[in-house]
């Protein structure tokens, strides 16, 4: 699907294309049904957004603390930048 759809960004931000495929469009149509099933692997948290991604519940955490104006934060950290590196 990443070969002929051409999804550079997350298969969940994807719009559809009017030239899409019939079946295409109807996985894009019924995503949200997925969420059901899917959990995150966090790993180095280098691939998730801390506040915008789904992954520690089931909606954002900026939706989830009501941060109705972002600007008040940094909208581009990562998971990973709240890890510590306790090998000490």
């Amino acid at each position: 699907m990443h070969a002929k759809y051409s999804i550079n960004e997350h298969f969940f931000k994807v719009e559809p294309r009017q030239s899409d495929s019939w079946p295409w469009k109807c996985i894009l149509r019924n995503r949200h049904q997925f969420w059901k099933g899917i959990r995150w692997k966090v790993g180095d948290g280098t691939k998730i957004n801390f506040w915008l991604d789904i992954w520690c519940v089931n909606t954002n955490l900026a939706t989830l603390l009501e941060i109705i104006d972002t600007s008040c934060i940094d909208i581009s950290l990562l998971v990973s930048d709240f890890i510590l590196d306790t090998k000490e």
